[in-house]
């Protein structure tokens, strides 16, 4: 009675400090502003409170909030801010728990059937003017929480939604990207753009990474402080560097000795004191093409780490240009660019791939096994735009994402890349008809890829109608063929005494040792025979008139296995595959949890598997 007497004398001012403890969560502060008038007033009144209570619940969005300050969002009530940022991530969470229902038999989910999220997030639509950053972050903290703590069904959903908001967003982005003048489109805002896309879950900023370049221009300039004391870059104002960060200079901002040695000062850096290097054992991951990835890991493939060199530089007052040649990509320095068409300035090439090289015609090597230096002609190729640049990094995440490395998450991975490719080069026909197969091959939705179609059709100026006719009547014939397909049967599947294991167990191939996930089985093999025949089928000693299983393999992949080649894993593990979450909502250790829809198609397994388990109900 005495601590509530003294509370409320206490004045506002001091109970709005003692709440906004990190140890007092918003519950208390509801339940103490409950408690007397004076209390509530206290509590409502705030906006202080309610602000500090805001970013200790969803810290991530701090950044973005401060960014949109500079742009003229402003908040005036952060109490109401915090309700709808509440409600927004309720709307989502019911959307979310209804998609296993609505997609359980889909691996790869259509635009068109994730259009119900666009009222959520579109400000246009009536969605908070923030709802797009509340999403995100409460579905990022989804994909983050641990496997044993999280519903795997909303997980796996959370990664296909989060993909189709990152995408929306960000081809928004892109509109406003390519209206930006020449000179404001620099190289590491497009490659932000790629990161973000390709890598949906992950928080990528641009301050993130911008901060990053920042380090590495930061760390020259100190080294050019050691080495040459009196070098004009030492007294230039903080005013200029954050112009030169901003936007692509036409020229170099020093003499050539002094850009010489800028120039000197930063390979030792990156090459000798930060070690970035090119990553020739895994060229062909996704990781070397996003930006935030290089930076982190400093290693990279040939143009992501020519961006990094390229930004250092030009926020040092150093101008390089991208040089996309067919066989590598280099940067391009001359110690003057503005000159007469008349009057030649010798070019040098930077291998960022091999240290920093300088190269020039004369001492041009064979680069990485090319046949012919890739600066042959010298002189000849001009420098590519942030644009092209953005466009060969998607190029080279079409290839990385076609490669069988790594098969968790691969469709997704290709997918990803073609439709950065189609954003990127809307109306190239080539990336069309790729997108289309894979589409086709997913059994999408073609509805958007037969609209841009027909717009090359009616496009007088577009050259490649022919091409465009073709993929038209594609599309069309799988159209007809799709019609005439009957719909999966999704009848329960009633268990024979043959059928030994159950769905949701965790196994072990007894000839390849690998361990996996049981998601689904036949009462015998139900595969072709041109499969039978190639696997050996007959071979077994059960042959096909076993029951055969369907599996989620840890390496990623799924298969098909006979009943007689697995057995019950002695010590059952967690089966890192994508798919996973599709059809079980809860991994119990030993055993997987079916979903709702999982456990109607095969509503008997679940009896069984506690028998063969001892599991006690």
């Amino acid at each position: 009675m005495a601590a509530d007497v003294l509370m409320a004398f206490l004045p506002c001012e001091v109970i709005e400090y003692i709440l906004e403890s990190d140890n007092i969560k918003i519950k208390d502060v509801i339940n103490f502003g409950m408690t007397c008038k004076h209390a509530y007033r206290s509590v409502t009144n705030s906006n202080k409170l309610w602000r500090t209570k805001f970013f200790q619940r969803w810290s991530a969005l701090k950044e973005t909030y401060e960014k949109l300050d500079k742009d003229e969002y402003k908040v005036s009530d952060w109490m109401e801010e915090f309700r709808s940022c509440l409600e927004s991530r309720k709307k989502l969470m019911v959307e979310l728990s209804q998609m296993s229902m609505n997609h359980y038999k889909q691996q790869e989910l259509s635009h068109s059937g994730l259009e119900n999220f666009e009222p959520l997030f579109r400000s246009e639509l009536g969605a908070h003017p923030m709802a797009y950053h509340f999403l995100i972050d409460e579905l990022i903290q989804l994909i983050e929480r641990p496997v044993l703590e999280c519903n795997l069904t909303h997980k796996h959903y959370a990664y296909k939604v989060i993909r189709y908001l990152r995408q929306c967003h960000l081809a928004d982005e892109w509109a406003k990207f390519l209206n930006l003048p020449v000179e404001c489109q620099t190289l590491e805002k497009g490659a932000v753009l790629v990161s973000q896309w390709s890598q949906p879950e992950r928080r990528v900023s641009y301050p993130y990474v911008a901060s990053m370049l920042d380090s590495i221009a930061d760390y020259t300039k100190q080294l050019i402080k050691e080495k040459h004391p009196t070098h004009p870059i030492l007294s230039q104002s903080q005013d200029i560097f954050n112009q030169w960060k901003e936007k692509n200079i036409s020229d170099n901002q020093w003499s050539s000795r002094d850009t010489r040695q800028v120039m000197t000062a930063l390979c030792e850096v990156m090459f000798d004191r930060m070690l970035f290097h090119g990553n020739s054992e895994m060229y062909y991951s996704s990781e070397n093409s996003f930006i935030d990835r290089v930076l982190e890991n400093r290693r990279g493939i040939p143009i992501t780490l020519a961006i990094v060199f390229e930004s250092a530089a030009r926020r040092l007052g150093v101008r390089c240009e991208a040089v996309s040649f067919p066989a590598h990509f280099l940067l391009r320095w001359k110690e003057k660019y503005n000159v007469p068409e008349d009057e030649e300035v010798e070019s040098f090439y930077i291998d960022v791939f091999n240290s920093g090289q300088f190269l020039t015609k004369n001492s041009c090597p064979r680069i990485g096994g090319v046949s012919k230096c890739p600066i042959e002609r010298y002189n000849v190729h001009n420098g590519a735009t942030a644009v092209e640049v953005v466009q060969r990094m998607a190029n080279n995440l079409e290839v990385a994402g076609r490669q069988r490395t790594h098969l968790n998450g691969r469709a997704a991975r290709l997918r990803s890349a073609l439709e950065l490719l189609h954003l990127v080069r809307p109306y190239d026909t080539s990336t069309i008809l790729h997108l289309a197969r894979f589409y086709i091959l997913h059994q999408m939705d073609l509805m958007e890829l037969v609209q841009v179609l027909n717009s090359i059709q009616k496009n007088l100026e577009v050259t490649s109608r022919g091409q465009a006719n073709h993929i038209l009547q594609m599309l069309q014939d799988y159209e007809r063929h799709m019609k005439v397909i009957p719909e999966d049967d999704l009848s329960p599947k009633i268990r024979t005494p043959a059928v030994k294991y159950t769905i949701g167990m965790i196994m072990k191939h007894r000839t390849y040792d690998y361990s996996c996930v049981i998601s689904g089985w036949d009462k015998k093999c139900e595969a072709s025979p041109e499969w039978m025949n190639e696997m050996g089928i007959d071979e077994l000693a059960d042959g096909a008139n076993q029951p055969f299983y369907y599996l989620f393999v840890d390496d990623g992949s799924s298969r098909y296995a006979a009943q007689e080649n697995l057995i019950i894993a002695p010590t059952p593990k967690w089966i890192n595959h994508d798919e996973v979450g599709r059809y079980f909502y809860k991994f119990c250790g030993a055993y997987y949890l079916p979903n709702a829809e999982k456990e109607r198609e095969y509503p008997e397994d679940g009896k069984v598997r506690d028998q063969l388990l001892g599991i006690q109900q």
